[in-house]
């Protein structure tokens, strides 16, 4: 009862056992990204039973945009929330007030910008990935949707995050619950009773984002009294805006950067199978979201958890966290490749309508292209859980600069791997079923390269460097 009372309550990261406070900080954090995750899987699922697979098909075609384009965004509202992380850690009230408001200000005029930006080149995009003539109309929609109201989608992914920065990680999760039961409710009443089809899913997901940024801001100024807005206090400091910048630019070009590459091998995707391909892949990359979430989940708090303590410099403490969530990585791992290989056959089953996985002619098709990435993935999936751990620690310091390296080495390495692969297994067809083992290898390959770049980069500051980045003397281990 006392351990449950403490997973719902506000965690000091700064204090106490790094294992004990990271496991109470990752469960309900986790709850919440499943939560989160099932917006997408929701979509997927009421559309599969009231319109029929081309609709989750055309939604998931997007996923490569939203990433190119909402990835910054949240890269750059993700370095505003480390600095209120570390902020917090040296317990300094009146400037984590000033940046919490000063960050709010900043991810309106980003969301704007993209906004701007996604509404002029959305229809190139989708042009550029090759998306099957059928499927473009109604991705057209969905994402015109998601665009208008793309920017009460960034604030409340960057009011969990300040919630989480100051150690609340259970009210964003019981914030989530109730905006995904209203997604829930939407998705069936929009597309079922009034067959808005895949706009209504995209209405859906806006409505529930912005009652989530209602509840989470209303929240934070009833629960944490300190960052209440008072007007003249949280007026722009441009310095300060200035400051933050310099933090979430190189993250936010990073996950643009980052995903540009997943954008590319997308389009290469879509060229196997007529388009049988990019169904196999609206089911895989919905399964892989649910296979990474765990280690997002243990990287979101170790994110957290070093922010904070890199604010009291505890350099020990950092330590301690980067060694316990390697060994945890490394079992979940083990979980997940024994688990992958049992399942991957049966993945489309969960996406696609049963008749069309049952066809005798495209079914085999799909289920070839779907399980042939999962299990490809799974067996080097380690890396990923490595590299999170490793990208969060970097983040955590404020040493931004190398997971935005390693992000273009992950865009080089799919890009190649997309590019030449698939040619060398078979040279006379390139887009032949064998050749779509090699696009399934640039994922593993982004990973290595970022996995190499930022192990190197921990390496670095928490040892080599480590009296110059935390102030300690010499002698100190």
């Amino acid at each position: 009862m006392k351990g449950l009372k403490k997973i719902f309550s506000q965690i000091d990261l700064t204090s106490g056992s790094p294992y004990k406070v990271l496991l109470f900080f990752t469960i309900p954090l986790l709850i919440y990204q499943l939560l989160s995750s099932s917006f997408s899987l929701v979509n997927s699922i009421v559309l599969k039973n009231t319109v029929g697979g081309d609709s989750v098909a055309a939604i998931n075609a997007t996923s490569s945009i939203s990433l190119l384009l909402f990835q910054f965004a949240f890269g750059c509202s993700s370095g505003f929330t480390i600095m209120i992380s570390e902020v917090f850690g040296k317990k300094d009230l009146d400037k984590l007030k000033k940046v919490f408001h000063n960050a709010i200000y900043l991810c309106i005029l980003l969301g704007i910008f993209i906004t701007i930006i996604g509404s002029l080149c959305y229809k190139e995009l989708l042009m550029f990935l090759k998306i099957d003539a059928r499927y473009f109309d109604k991705a057209s929609s969905y994402y015109q949707i998601l665009l208008i109201g793309f920017v009460f989608v960034l604030l409340s992914n960057y009011l969990a995050n300040v919630l989480r920065a100051i150690g609340d990680s259970f009210a964003p999760l019981v914030i989530s619950f109730i905006t995904t039961i209203i997604n829930i409710i939407l998705a069936f009443l929009l597309t079922g009773v009034l067959r808005l089809d895949t706009r209504g899913v995209a209405i859906a997901t806006i409505i529930a984002n912005i009652v989530s940024v209602i509840i989470s801001y209303l929240y934070i100024n009833k629960k944490y009294s300190y960052l209440k807005h008072n007007g003249a206090m949280e007026s722009v400091e441009w310095s300060l805006c200035g400051n933050m910048m310099k933090v979430g630019l190189p993250l936010g070009f990073q996950w643009s950067i980052l995903f540009f590459g997943s954008f590319f091998q997308s389009r290469t995707v879509n060229a196997f199978g007529d388009g049988l391909a990019t169904k196999a892949a609206s089911c895989y990359s919905s399964f892989e979201s649910y296979m990474v979430i765990l280690y997002s989940s243990i990287s979101a708090s170790l994110l957290n958890y070093v922010g904070q303590n890199y604010g009291k410099r505890d350099l020990y403490r950092i330590r301690k966290g980067i060694k316990g969530t390697l060994f945890v990585n490394t079992i979940i791992w083990l979980v997940l490749f024994i688990g992958v290989f049992l399942c991957a056959d049966y993945v489309p089953y969960i996406f696609l309508p049963e008749k069309e996985v049952n066809d005798p002619i495209n079914g085999p098709i799909i289920i070839y292209y779907c399980s042939t990435y999962l299990k490809t993935i799974s067996a080097l999936f380690f890396l990923q859980g490595y590299l999170t751990v490793f990208r969060s620690v970097l983040q955590g310091i404020q040493k931004t600069f190398i997971p935005f390296v390693s992000g273009v080495a992950e865009l080089v390495a799919r890009i190649a791997v997309c590019a030449l692969l698939p040619s060398i297994i078979n040279p006379s067809n390139p887009i032949s079923n064998e050749s779509f083992v090699g696009v399934c290898f640039a994922t593993p390959a982004a990973w290595f390269l970022s996995f190499m770049i930022m192990g190197i980069g921990v390496f670095y500051y928490m040892f080599h460097k480590k009296e110059i980045l935390f102030n300690l003397n010499s002698s100190e281990n």
